[in-house]
């Protein structure tokens, strides 16, 4: 009976624990309109002329911070690097060959 008491107790603390940490905001609530949801017209033009330029790998990166983006390496010369599964509109995932950059894709 003092298990299933103390089973009963921990779950009780569990749920409250777990109402703590959502958001107070409902589901389907609209984005505030200082986030951004989705790639902008201007990104994707940087991110093709970035392609187009073929540059070096430390060519592109430097240009990609000079505009204010980040970067990270998801291919090089056809191995798939380690990456996080994090979704960022400010940030392009690079595929290198032989140093230089062969694509890219915003997130």
């Amino acid at each position: 009976m003092k298990r299933v008491i103390a089973l009963c107790a921990g779950a009780a603390l569990a749920a409250v624990a777990l109402a703590a940490c959502s958001s107070s905001e409902p589901a389907d609530s609209a984005p505030t309109s200082d986030v951004i949801t989705e790639v902008t017209a201007e990104q994707e033009t940087f991110r093709t002329d970035l392609i187009a330029a073929a540059l070096p790998q430390d060519d592109a990166t430097a240009l990609i911070e000079q505009n204010g983006y980040t970067w990270r390496l998801g291919t090089i010369d056809g191995e798939p690097q380690a990456v996080t599964m994090d979704y960022r509109l400010d940030r392009l995932t690079l595929t290198v060959d032989s140093g230089v950059v062969t694509d890219a894709t915003w997130g």
